[in-house]
């Protein structure tokens, strides 16, 4: 038996109710205050606080000027109050600007103390309240504190979240079920709530802008939802206005036959006397413009501008509240002269052939914009306020304060304050460096986005170009920093943005799929070398030598990620030249680089600094453990390494782990193999009279792989079988190193000699790089070749006269072999992960 027996034919998008008994058995006065407040904080973590009427982050919002939309607001209060009118849901919709925010802002504040249950009002320019994701979390936590409705449903809709917390990240579907729809149907049947007394509850949810969620199709997944919920047994007892634009997916969705018993709707566009009420907000506010620039107003009528301009301005708005609004922030901005600025706006004519649906509004936008700077700095600042989401890698980057725009443009502070000071009438641009300044409109927006009608003050917002200013301001900063990287603190520096611009940079260029000149450009002037002395020397002043050793191996493959990507465009782009060199110069390290020593550093410290350089390159060479005995990786290194270095001519006696865990050295540097090391200008690291400044440790990939390899040989020729990690890791890595090493007698030889060793997959591999390399002729490949393809080969099968089979010239070695190859198997698949 369900635990909602009233509940009939309810289901969300072919979902349907379980049956729960027991599972809703809330004991509403059993729990304590602590543990109801659990859920409700988990909500309040997840909610979108911008999105509520009264919210701190749309201030100041659009309202309806006194004596304005007063028809409409009538209309609507009567449905709102009328309990007796059968429509449950109102849809007020009209074209862009004509004031539907207004309208929406206007009755939330009317009815926040008596009607008003919850609101939520979408904005296309901001990542948190242009989508779903947390729609109903916000819904349904203002259900559960409202002051009327939370001592009902706070402990329903807490109870829900403390159980089942994923449900904040759940589908729509699951969210809407279970924090809005079984907690009033609990107090329905639990609380035995009556429709009577629902009524004098509040009621009224706002849903403002879902034309401005910028995923289309949950817009009309979202009317859907509240359809079914109203046409349900019981409907949800909640009423909705939503206000829109009439997109086709919305009115589409409107459309269904559902809908028709439950619904009204009103369009706001030139009904209403909306030319009337925009002359009515045009006199009074251009009287208070008069007021604020008093003295450079003083000797202007006392009726300014006169009948005869607003109506000229009344014609122009053709219905848009937001046009006649624009007007007024443009006129009145304190840094113009009223009177100057409204003729500009005045002499602004229409061509015959200007192809716009709103051409006195674009044209207007065209002389906000034309004051501004015509750089690609302000348009790239102005792109990314408009669509800062689903670019960057940490989620704080993609906020829009002067603060992280100062930070991601590389900008003095100060500098976007002037940058954006002639756009108050379109930015909503707060006093401190830490809001984020916002978009007033989205007519804005579409304007921006729309060639048509934009033209030359076009922005793209698409994914490859917010990717691509990214990665150039990234690259941008990286190159000042390392002109700076002598200590100096450049007036653009930000800790954390150069740590994000070192660490990101490269993955944004990976979602760059056609070159850019600036990027290229940009790419070409990065000195590699310095990037990687910058980064080592300064980004890691309190990382450990083992760690900085990881940020060298980032640097690398970034080099190799911009030679892939350089690859991956030749194809398609005219910039060849320019490729083919980043192509040349990316790939400096592909081969390995050099660790430079100052010589003159007394003995001791130059010790300490070779063998560091040692454990630098053997760490970079070594294959990397896998996760399952990650705790093996530090000892395997150390033992590698020492084993490395107890085969040198004159063994340094060190502690090795102190050496791996203490700072980066301060005067060690990188170079490129075929580059010499930077000129440091301190005296005392040298003597600048010797012929040879700097002991070079080289870091020869192939040398360094064919090294590694024999020492690997070495091992399993001279050490016993044990447990030491050493010996594991030689049996299963000594051929990756051999094959990566340079084809020449003495690696023949060693692959002649250990054939035992190898398995099946290993013996092909080696087939496979031997008949590659262009010394095959050579006699000793030529045998090794001839020594595999026989190993490969197929055996024969011998019949004995008790008809038994075996294999031909199986004997104890190759049984041997073959127990060695499982255990090698075994260790595969624990240790090795090349």
């Amino acid at each position: 038996m369900t635990i909602f027996p009233n509940a009939h034919n309810f289901t969300i998008n072919n979902g349907s109710f379980p049956n729960v008994a027991g599972d809703l058995n809330y004991n509403f006065h059993g729990k304590g205050e602590e543990q109801d407040y659990t859920g409700l904080k988990i909500l309040y973590k997840n909610a979108v606080r911008g999105a509520f009427y009264n919210s701190e982050q749309r201030f100041p919002p659009p309202n309806c000027h006194v004596g304005t939309r007063t028809q409409v607001l009538e209309i609507l209060t009567s449905w709102i109050t009328d309990v007796a009118d059968s429509t449950s849901i109102y849809w007020l919709y009209g074209a862009a600007g004509v004031g539907k925010s207004a309208v929406a802002q206007t009755i939330s504040e009317k009815f926040a103390a008596s009607h008003l249950a919850a609101t939520f009002f979408f904005a296309r320019a901001d990542p948190s309240r242009n989508n779903l994701n947390s729609f109903l979390i916000t819904i349904s936590y203002q259900l559960a504190t409202s002051p009327a409705l939370g001592p009902l449903l706070n402990y329903p809709i807490g109870l829900a979240v403390r159980e089942n917390p994923s449900i904040v990240h759940a589908v729509l579907e699951e969210q809407f079920r279970d924090l809005i729809v079984l907690p009033c149907i609990w107090l329905t049947t639990t609380c035995r709530l009556t429709t009577e007394q629902w009524k004098d509850l509040p009621r009224l949810i706002v849903i403002d802008g879902l034309d401005e969620c910028i995923d289309i199709a949950s817009q009309e997944r979202l009317l859907s939802i509240i359809r079914q919920a109203k046409t349900a047994t019981p409907p949800l007892p909640f009423e909705f206005l939503i206000c829109s634009r009439p997109e086709p997916r919305i009115r589409n969705a409107f459309s269904h036959q559902d809908f028709h018993r439950i619904l009204d709707c009103t369009d706001i566009g030139e009904s209403f006397e909306s030319g009337k009420d925009i002359a009515n907000y045009l006199k009074h506010e251009f009287s208070r413009v008069r007021r604020e620039h008093g003295r450079s107003m003083a000797h202007t009528a006392e009726d300014w501008p006169g009948n005869g301009i607003i109506q000229q301005l009344v014609q122009k708005a053709c219905g848009q509240f937001i046009y006649a609004a624009t007007v007024i922030k443009y006129v009145g901005d304190y840094d113009g002269f009223p009177v100057e600025r409204l003729e500009i706006i005045l002499k602004i004519t229409v061509p015959d052939d200007f192809d716009s649906p709103y051409p006195d509004l674009d044209l207007l936008y065209m002389q906000i914009l034309s004051v501004c700077p015509k750089t690609k700095l302000f348009f790239d600042v102005i792109a990314h306020i408009m669509r800062p989401d689903d670019t960057f890698f940490d989620k704080f980057y993609e906020r829009t304060s002067a603060f992280v725009l100062e930070g991601l443009f590389f900008l003095p502070k100060g500098k976007i304050w002037a940058l954006l000071s002639r756009l108050h009438s379109v930015l909503l641009i707060p006093e401190n460096d830490h809001d984020n300044i916002t978009i007033r409109h989205a007519s804005f927006i579409d304007f921006l986005t729309d060639q048509r009608r934009s033209g030359k003050y076009c922005v793209n917002t698409g994914t490859q170009a917010r990717h691509e200013r990214a990665l150039f301001y990234l690259l941008t900063r990286i190159l000042n920093s390392i002109i700076n990287h002598d200590g100096t603190t450049c007036i653009c520096a930000h800790s954390g943005f150069d740590d994000y611009a070192y660490t990101y940079w490269s993955a944004h260029l990976k979602n760059i799929k056609e070159s850019s000149r600036r990027i290229l450009t940009a790419l070409n002037r990065v000195d590699l070398c310095g990037l990687l002395n910058t980064n080592l020397q300064c980004r890691n002043l309190n990382s450990s030598l083992k760690d900085s050793i990881d940020t060298l191996q980032s640097c690398l493959n970034n080099f190799q990620s911009v030679v892939q990507w350089a690859h991956g465009l030749r194809q398609s782009s005219h910039r060849l030249p320019i490729l083919d060199i980043l192509i040349k110069q990316y790939g400096l390290f592909d081969f390995g680089f050099s660790i430079s020593i100052p010589s003159s550093l007394i003995t001791q410290a130059k010790k300490i600094l070779m063998v560091a350089g040692f454990m630098i390159k053997t760490h970079l060479i070594l294959y990397r453990l896998s996760r399952e005995v990650l705790d093996r990786a530090d000892r395997l290194q150390l033992q590698m390494i020492h084993s490395l270095l107890t085969r040198l001519p004159d063994p340094p006696q060190l502690d090795l782990p102190s050496i791996l865990d203490s700072l980066w050295p301060e005067y060690l540097s990188i170079s490129s193999l075929n580059m010499n090391p930077p000129q440091f200008d301190d005296d005392d690291l040298w003597n600048k009279s010797g012929p040879d400044i700097f002991t070079k440790i080289p870091v020869n990939y192939v040398e360094c792989h064919k090294e590694i390899g024999l020492h690997c040989i070495w091992i399993l020729s001279r050490i016993p079988y044990h447990n030491d990690v050493t010996v594991h890791y030689a049996k299963l890595q000594w051929i990756n190193h051999i094959l990566n090493a340079h084809p020449s007698d003495e690696i023949w030889q060693v692959l002649l000699d250990n054939m035992v060793l190898l398995n099946k997959e290993d013996a092909r591999r080696a087939l496979e790089w031997a008949e590659g390399a262009k010394e095959s002729q050579n006699e000793l490949a030529q045998q090794l070749i001839m020594r595999i393809r026989s190993h490969l080969e197929p055996r024969p099968v011998k019949v004995a006269s008790d008809g038994s089979q075996s294999r031909r010239g199986t004997d104890s070695k190759s049984v041997n072999g073959r127990a060695s190859q499982k255990v090698k198997h075994r260790w595969m698949k624990k240790l090795c992960c090349s």
